[in-house]
């Protein structure tokens, strides 16, 4: 009896101790609204961690091809997070801005947050995701430019 006892307390600390496995998600961004097939989609995600718009958690560069286009973040853990798209026209891995400080090239922010005197607050981008989850982004280009 005495090994029994033994036999079930070692394994249920053998389970208690068993890391339980973290499913993660995977997020598709539709970016809409490009104006040309020129240079480039920076697209960052962000958890909230740091600063936002910053060191993101996440950056991929896609060649433009079409006006919109779907792109993929996986594996991340379930929880809010943000997006900040560039069309990076030109390539040069920068937003380029005018003499006034206004872009020039395309962006655009999760949850359609506007930017006013700069960019909006990570709370005003953030969405959740749990499981498979799609937000969309359309861009936004300053008038003129």
């Amino acid at each position: 009896m005495k090994t029994l006892i033994s036999i079930v307390i070692a394994l249920s600390l053998v389970f208690a101790s068993t890391p339980k496995e973290v499913e993660t998600s995977t997020v598709t961004i539709r970016v809409d609204g490009l104006r040309n097939t020129n240079g480039y989609i920076n697209i960052s995600i962000y958890d909230g961690t740091g600063e936002f718009p910053g060191e993101p958690l996440e950056l991929k560069e896609v060649e433009v091809e079409s006006s919109a286009m779907d792109i993929v973040f996986e594996d991340l853990e379930p929880g809010s997070y943000a997006i900040a798209v560039v069309h990076d026209e030109n390539g040069n891995g920068d937003i380029d801005m005018n003499t006034y400080g206004m872009p020039t090239e395309g962006f655009g922010f999760s949850n359609e947050a506007q930017a006013e005197m700069g960019p909006p607050s990570f709370d005003d981008a953030a969405f959740d995701v749990d499981g498979e989850t799609e937000h969309y982004i359309e861009v936004m280009y300053m008038q003129g430019f």
